[in-house]
């Protein structure tokens, strides 16, 4: 109470000049102090936002990678309950009896194999074969049984007309997995 008596003195006593003088410096300082406040405001708000933009950036790369795991897995699943139903699978015999069933021996002229250990915790059995004078009828009915199969897939088909007769050379690698721990090293 005594500074407001102290100030309400000094204002009285001031001249009009002076009183204007001092309340146009005390406006001055007070939208001084206005702006500024509102300038920190809004640049922090700003910030803001550009972190909340950023977070719901981040969490929809979250959750697409999230999505992907749980395909995935999904996946994964899938082909372990493929894998199990036939443990002692092997794909170069069931290769020679689809062949042997299609009468495709004549044709068949290369045949490699080989077992790729992968990171996941598979092994992965080729079988690359090379045909030579098929049709595409003998080309299509191979695969179709191929494909049939769940547990084989066709990595790479090749095609190539030949050069001697209206016939196909055909280059096929199909492959399957089987999981590291049932294989003995």
């Amino acid at each position: 109470m005594v500074m407001l008596n102290y100030i309400h003195e000094k204002i009285a006593g001031l001249d009009k000049k002076d009183f204007y003088k001092y309340l146009i410096v005390f406006l001055g300082i007070l939208v001084l102090l206005i702006v500024f406040i509102m300038y920190q405001y809004s640049s922090v708000a700003s910030s803001l936002k550009k972190q909340i933009r950023n977070i719901n950036s981040l969490r929809e790369d979250v959750r697409v990678v999230l999505s992907k795991y749980e395909q995935i897995q999904k996946q994964r699943k899938a082909v372990d309950e493929i894998l199990s139903e036939e443990e002692d699978f092997n794909i170069v015999g069931y290769f020679n009896d689809v062949v042997n069933q299609l009468n495709l021996n004549g044709n068949k002229k290369e045949e490699r194999s080989s077992q790729v250990d992968r990171e996941d915790n598979y092994r992965e059995s080729v079988i690359n074969v090379t045909f030579v004078d098929m049709n595409m009828k003998q080309l299509c009915e191979l695969l179709n049984v191929i494909e049939s199969k769940a547990r084989i897939f066709t990595k790479e088909l090749e095609i190539t007309k030949s050069k001697k007769s209206p016939t196909i050379e055909v280059n096929l690698t199909i492959a399957t997995l089987s999981p590291k721990s049932a294989i003995p090293e």
